[in-house]
């Protein structure tokens, strides 16, 4: 045997393994079934065979309508299947939907039938009529086989969907009962009892459930956006080739956009996407939730995006990346955050930051019990003088300065502890700015906007260690006024979060100093909106 035919044996083995991997991956996952309480379960008489069809339906609290998302099951999932986005949901207030659209796709009723479209259109109406929805912020979005009807929705669905956004999804079953028989995966026997009961596979059934196969009808999908999102390595670590989103992007493209066969994807640039696996390398600089983007290619009302991933949704950005209440924010910043243990929570603003801005890097140094110069709890690591040069360093790698940096401390700078020490305060924030200047002057860099938040409200009702944080109400308020005032000397901005949050605040935070989930939203969406507002004003 030659070492030419060697090393082509040797390629092919390693694809093999890869592609034979086990596809049971959390995007598939039916077992969890946890849902926050406000989920309800409704059920839903089908227009189509007048059968009770399950769903899982949250409506909005607020007074004013608000968008509905229209969340889709997975292959194997069903209406009760966990998903991620209904915590996003409720950190935005927004109405959802989660219908079942006949269950996992393993008999003919499911798997892009005219029950499936009626089932989905049918919980749509449901929704309107159940919950105070604005009829022009519709939303489908679905990951893997709700990928797959997502892709099937905007071919063929009657209601005016604002938005469609799938996630890792297959658009022709035909070569996807192949790709999974050649792979040993279990999908491939779902296809044959789609389309025969499970007495083979019917090709030509296959063809009419695959949107690849289906015609673009611009009368339904007026004004209407398709986003297809997809793991540069699904297919090899997850269940679905990314050929079928490339295919499917050039299918769309040729009859959308006839005239523009430049935008249509070679061959020979889905050979290289495929191959990647191997040697990967972005034909671009964009990031979507810090993930290289290899592929980014846009239309108007259509857009493929190939990142760093595989067969997965980025839940944490996925409803930032659908266009509600307008375009996504595409700003493409690097951002510095500093601040303590609201900013260190997996929940808290910096986190947050990271949603709402898909197409930014968030560089977090936020740590619980920081402050701005106080050796708290005796512990010089909390004193952030002290360690702001590591975080800088950190912000500059590369040798690139952040656009921005964010300061979120004076929490714990109000202890009654430092009581009799706050004129400190602050002077360190003061020392702090300076000290950030000088050091982004000293390496001939540009130095970034600087951005002081206000320290948010306390509730000494909800704290049960008066010890610890007693008076501290006063003190935030008191040291808030000053920050404001020497950032604008020193020629900072400041965002004052505290006012905003000060009504009803025991209703916002965990323990009286703790923000929820929601109120850490909340503050993100106020630094979105300075954000936008300075990017405008540059412009």
């Amino acid at each position: 045997m030659t070492k030419k035919l060697l090393l082509l044996t040797a390629i092919l083995a390693i694809y093999i393994t890869a592609f034979a991997q086990s596809a049971n991956t959390k995007w598939d996952n039916t077992i969890n079934k946890n849902w926050p309480a406000s989920f309800k379960i409704v059920n839903i008489r089908s227009t189509a065979d007048g059968s009770m069809q399950k769903a899982r339906f949250y409506a909005t609290q607020h007074n004013k309508p608000m968008p509905l998302i229209v969340s889709l099951h997975t292959w194997s999932g069903d209406y009760n299947q966990q998903d991620p986005l209904a915590k996003e949901v409720l950190l935005r207030g927004w109405n959802y939907i989660h219908p079942d659209f006949r269950g996992p796709n393993r008999r003919p009723q499911a798997c892009g039938s005219k029950l499936v479209l009626s089932d989905i259109e049918d919980a749509i109406h449901y929704a309107i009529h159940h919950a105070n929805v604005d009829t022009t912020e519709v939303h489908i979005i679905g990951v893997s086989g709700g990928g797959y009807a997502t892709l099937l929705c905007f071919m063929k669905l009657n209601y005016p969907v604002k938005s469609f956004n799938a996630w890792a999804s297959i658009s022709n079953l035909v070569n996807w009962y192949w790709q999974c028989r050649g792979r040993g995966l279990k999908y491939a026997k779902d296809l044959e009892g789609v389309t025969t009961n499970g007495h083979g596979f019917d090709a030509a059934d296959a063809v009419k459930r695959s949107p690849i196969f289906m015609n673009f009808d611009p009368g339904k999908r007026k004004g209407a956006t398709l986003n297809i999102y997809e793991g540069i390595h699904d297919g090899y670590t997850g269940s679905v080739p990314i050929t079928q989103s490339l295919k499917f992007f050039n299918h769309l493209a040729k009859q959308m956009y006839p005239q523009r066969k430049d935008e249509l994807l070679s061959d020979s640039l889905m050979l290289s996407l495929v191959t990647r696996e191997i040697n990967p390398s972005p034909d671009t600089a964009m990031t979507i939730g810090s993930r290289k983007v290899y592929l980014y290619r846009k239309l108007p009302h259509l857009s493929l995006t190939i990142f760093e991933g595989t067969h997965e949704m980025l839940s944490n950005q996925a409803l930032a990346l659908t266009p509600v209440d307008g375009p996504v924010n595409r700003l493409k910043l690097k951002i510095l955050t500093i601040g303590d243990s609201n900013g260190a929570f997996k929940f808290g603003w910096p986190d947050q930051l990271k949603k709402l801005l898909p197409y930014s890097t968030i560089i977090n140094k936020s740590i619980a019990g920081n402050t701005i110069g106080f050796d708290n709890l005796n512990n010089s690591k909390l004193n952030t003088l002290k360690n702001l040069d590591g975080y800088l360093d950190a912000a500059c790698a590369r040798g690139k300065a952040p656009d921005y940096i964010f300061i979120g401390l004076g929490t714990n700078d109000a202890k009654r502890v430092f009581r009799n020490r706050q004129k400190e305060v602050s002077q360190n924030m003061n020392i702090l700015l300076e000290r950030i200047k000088r050091y982004f002057s000293s390496k001939d860099l540009k130095v970034p906007g600087i951005c002081v938040l206000s320290a948010p409200p306390m509730d000494e009702q909800k704290i049960t260690n008066k010890e610890k944080y007693g008076g501290g109400a006063g003190r935030v308020k008191r040291n808030n006024g000053l920050f404001e005032r020497i950032a604008k000397k020193d020629h900072c901005d400041f965002l004052d979060t505290y006012d905003s949050l000060k009504k009803d605040f025991s209703q916002k935070t965990i323990d009286g100093i703790h923000l929820k989930p929601e109120t850490q939203f909340q503050v993100a969406g106020m630094i979105v909106n300075y954000l936008n507002q300075k990017s405008t004003n540059m412009h």
